[in-house]
């Protein structure tokens, strides 16, 4: 655990089962728990992504180590507790290559390179279009505009709750970037983006964007500048709908091998694609239901297979598939005979 003054004025770490942090109250105490490690598509993309510089770190020859190490000594930061600190050269190549990856540059820097001048942005605005009805561009600008001499980075937070005037910079998560940087942000790319994140927006809330630039030739980024934008939306605003085709195969009781293609449609905000899980309720006694694929890209169609386990009896019934996402969910009856 690590700590600052006389009992703990500001402390952070783990000692024992208590861990330190602190908030805009100050410093507080809490249990340790052990979480979950999530392991979304996004976050492997992440790690994958540390692992492979820090890697290719180790591969550097002595001169170039020595010159991120003579580097990193001056280059101040802070940390979560306020104080300075000076990362390591190794910390230092990470992070100047991850700012370039994040705007879409894939040439790997080697040597040290020289610390920018990286102009500010004085004004960062959101107003969202289609309030009342659905929302379809965040509508995010800069004062002035921005300079094609760098790459933009755009963070953002899933949706919160209208309330809240605070967003601590772990929730923010990396949504969009281009080099070199657009005269004003590309809102139809950064909405399509987010919606492919985080999928279809309710009817309320807001969401925190955070915006910088980052020096395509050194790999370092300027201050942010943050921005929360409202919005609010009618249902029609976030929903979507099944279909499903005829049946093929096999419909007897005594031989039931059938399936039936399942169709998402009218999928709004458009620009959605994220995965969307699948199940069936319904089922005949002695088959068993399936699909393809549970959880399935949104804009693709899902196969459901029904298969004989047992007894049967012939007869008609009517199956439920239900695909949903997060809190939103769509459902289609699909009728079959067994003879």
């Amino acid at each position: 655990m690590k700590y600052i003054g006389l009992l703990s004025s500001a402390a952070s770490g783990k000692l024992g089962g208590i861990v330190a942090s602190h908030n805009r109250g100050g410093t507080y105490f809490r249990h340790h728990a052990i979480g979950t490690q999530p392991r979304t598509p996004a976050q492997k993309l992440v790690r994958n992504q540390l692992q492979a510089f820090s890697a290719a770190f180790k591969s550097l020859t002595a001169a170039q180590v020595a010159g991120w190490n003579a580097l990193g000594a001056t280059v101040s930061l802070k940390s979560k507790l306020g104080t300075t600190y000076h990362p390591t050269g190794q910390q230092l190549f990470v992070s100047c290559n991850k700012h370039l990856a994040n705007v879409g540059i894939t040439v790997q820097l080697s040597d040290a390179p020289t610390i920018p001048s990286i102009p500010g942005m004085t004004t960062f605005t959101g107003s969202p279009t289609g309030n009342g009805t659905t929302v379809t561009d965040w509508g995010l600008a800069t004062t002035p505009n921005l300079d094609a001499g760098y790459a933009v980075q755009i963070r953002a937070t899933a949706v919160m709750s209208s309330g809240r005037t605070f967003v601590g910079k772990s929730a923010y998560r990396n949504l969009w970037g281009v080099q070199p940087a657009p005269t004003q942000p590309s809102n139809a790319a950064i909405f399509a983006a987010y919606v492919a994140r985080f999928g279809p927006l309710p009817a309320s809330g807001q969401v925190g964007f955070q915006m910088r630039y980052v020096d395509p030739v050194s790999g370092f980024a300027g201050t942010p500048v943050s921005v929360l934008v409202a919005f609010t939306q009618s249902s029609a605003g976030v929903s979507f709908s099944l279909s499903g085709a005829a049946w093929g195969g096999t419909l007897t009781a005594a031989g039931l091998a059938a399936t039936c293609v399942i169709t998402p449609g009218a999928i709004n905000p458009g620009g959605f694609t994220g995965a969307l899980s699948y199940s069936v309720s319904g089922v005949p006694s002695g088959a068993a239901g399936g699909f393809a694929n549970d959880s399935k890209a949104a804009n693709l169609t899902n196969t459901l297979y029904l298969n004989k386990v047992g007894t049967v009896t012939a007869g008609t019934y009517s199956l439920t598939v239900t695909a949903s996402y997060g809190s939103f969910s769509a459902s289609v009856t699909i009728p079959i005979t067994l003879t």
